[in-house]
């Protein structure tokens, strides 16, 4: 009898256990055997598994830390790659070199929902798309006007759209994965209101809580507002905070080391800094990266003379959160008094304002 027993339950730990983890069996079509798929987690990028490709075949295995998440299949350097919605059960995949993000992905009820959710949002991204081209294909001042208003609209229309499905179903995950992207975008009041329909298990998710510290961190800081103080750790391993940075103006730089545009304007940044640290201008960069090596290499390559912090939680840092950070790279101009003079300054307009500042 307690044999029985036992081999009952190991055997019911056995199926729990294996319900708990993945498993892709996919199809491939154009892609040279022995090439390497990656599954990584969307965020941060942490290698579930790998594998190459045989015949055609691949088989990818592993087990999420929660029951469903957002992970990406990819090619090497990314020449193919597509995100999806990943559940621990079995799961099978349809792919075409080339075409990775129109394959047939079944097994995930999760997935499912979100192909459904992206039907209903794509008729507002396409008016979007085509408002954009005909935007850059027009010089009338009149057309151009007309269709930044129209533009204008698109956001609430594709915010009330998604606002709309949460009401419907609380218990989105999807929908969670949405909000939380879009958070610094949205802002405050309009990411609360989706929020709050949340049901208490979606809340408890990963998601949910990502959200939740948001809520609680951001600060919608403006042009005229007061800094708001933060610590982080710099490339020596110290804590330095924000008001350890002492200068008649101080650039508050949100950046990344994987950020192209960041990089390019570093050059820049560098010399416009050389150029007045003698005047009194200071800057402190705030990092949105996970992988300290790489950036610390950044830091180097570059020759930023500043000081840099981060906390390596990438687009989740902290002090991105406070300041609402949702594109990089971004900056605040911060004055002798710690008020928010202006934001977004790079280049010539940088050099132009500190020039009238310093002179």
């Amino acid at each position: 009898m307690k044999k029985t027993i036992a081999l009952a339950s190991l055997l019911l730990i056995s199926t729990l256990t294996f319900a708990q983890n993945f498993k892709i069996d996919g199809t491939v079509e154009g892609l040279k055997n022995g090439t390497w798929l990656y599954l990584r987690l969307s965020s941060p990028q942490l290698l579930l598994d790998s594998t190459q490709v045989t015949n055609g075949k691949f088989v990818l295995k592993g087990k999420l830390p929660q029951p469903a998440t957002q992970v990406v299949l990819h090619t090497k350097q990314y020449a193919n790659y597509v995100f999806f919605w990943l559940e621990n059960k079995n799961i099978s995949m349809f792919l075409k070199d080339k075409e990775f993000k129109r394959g047939v992905i079944k097994g995930s009820a999760t997935q499912t929902e979100n192909e459904e959710i992206q039907k209903i949002i794509k008729p507002i991204q396409l008016k979007e798309d085509s408002l954009i081209a005909a935007f850059s294909k027009t010089t009338d001042t009149g057309i151009k006007a007309d269709i930044r208003k129209q533009l204008k609209s698109i956001k609430p229309e594709e915010y009330n759209t998604y606002l709309n499905y949460a009401r419907n179903k609380p218990n989105s995950l999807i929908i969670a994965g949405i909000v939380d992207v879009y958070a610094t975008t949205w802002g405050k009041e309009k990411t609360e209101e989706i929020y709050q329909l949340f049901t208490p298990a979606l809340k408890k998710t990963t998601y949910g809580e990502s959200i939740n510290k948001f809520l609680k961190l951001s600060q919608e800081i403006k042009i005229g507002s007061k800094y708001v103080d933060f610590e982080q750790t710099n490339a020596a391993g110290k804590k330095i905070k924000l008001s350890d940075i002492k200068g008649k103006y101080i650039l508050l730089e949100f950046w990344g080391s994987w950020c192209g545009p960041c990089r390019d304007e570093n050059p820049n940044l560098v010399k416009t800094y050389n150029a007045y640290k003698a005047k009194g201008f200071e800057i402190l960069g705030v990092a949105a990266d996970d992988n300290k090596d790489q950036w610390l290499k950044a830091i180097k390559d570059d020759g930023l003379p500043w000081e840099n912090v981060t906390d390596l939680k990438g687009s989740k840092n902290e002090a991105g959160l406070i300041y609402n950070i949702n594109a990089y790279p971004t900056n605040y101009l911060i004055d002798e008094n710690g008020i928010i003079i202006a934001k977004n300054l790079r280049g010539k307009a940088l050099e132009n304002k500190l020039a009238e500042l310093l002179p």
